[in-house]
């Protein structure tokens, strides 16, 4: 009687060394993001996306949850081409969070992918963001920058003028269709000024 009341109690104990130790191994937000991070760059898009699927399981109400559904969005797009895995995971973060600001993300990561070459990624972005906010007054300089993408970072002159002559008869009273009226007229040409190349 005594050694199976000391079994039971060497079991529990057993387990509830069990649990203390995997409770202390969980990974916090920070370093979830720093792997995550460190995994895309080195091309490990499934550990990434492990990472940020951690973020969201073990911190679903953190800043961190919406952020790491961003980036799942963003890596279908740019490692997948699963354009309709990423909008259903941006639909997701505008049910879920819709405090968080998703609109300045997509400009923001729109910009860095731009900078960092990778102009599709960056159009793709910058698509999103009209789609998801159709409503929104940035839609104009999400269109001249798609078309500024295209004609000079892609030279897609054909897509890069579609994308300028929206801006220009969608929205003539804002504040780049000159600018959109001038890339028009230069397409093609070394006449742009510092300032826009």
């Amino acid at each position: 009687m005594k050694i199976k009341i000391s079994v039971k109690i060497l079991l529990l104990l057993l387990s509830l060394a069990m649990l203390i130790i995997n409770c202390s191994q969980e990974k916090t937000e920070k370093q979830l993001f720093s792997e995550a991070d460190s995994a895309l760059a080195r091309g490990d898009v499934k550990s990434a996306l492990r990472a940020y699927k951690g973020i969201i399981k073990l911190y679903p109400q953190t800043p961190s949850s919406p952020k790491a559904l961003f980036m799942i969005g963003v890596t279908y797009l740019d490692q997948f081409n699963e354009d309709e895995k990423a909008k259903e995971t941006f639909q997701k973060i505008l049910n879920d969070h819709p405090d968080y600001d998703l609109e300045k993300e997509f400009f923001d990561y729109a910009q860095e992918s731009q900078n960092s070459g990778k102009p599709k990624l960056a159009i793709k972005l910058y698509q999103e963001a009209i789609e998801s906010f159709p409503d929104s007054p940035n839609k104009y300089k999400a269109l001249f920058l798609i078309g500024f993408v295209y004609s000079e970072q892609l030279q897609d002159y054909d897509k890069g003028r579609e994308a300028y002559k929206k801006v220009v008869d969608l929205y003539p009273d804002c504040d780049l269709a000159d600018d959109a009226e001038f890339m028009l007229k230069n397409l093609g040409s070394d006449s742009l000024p510092e300032v826009l190349k």
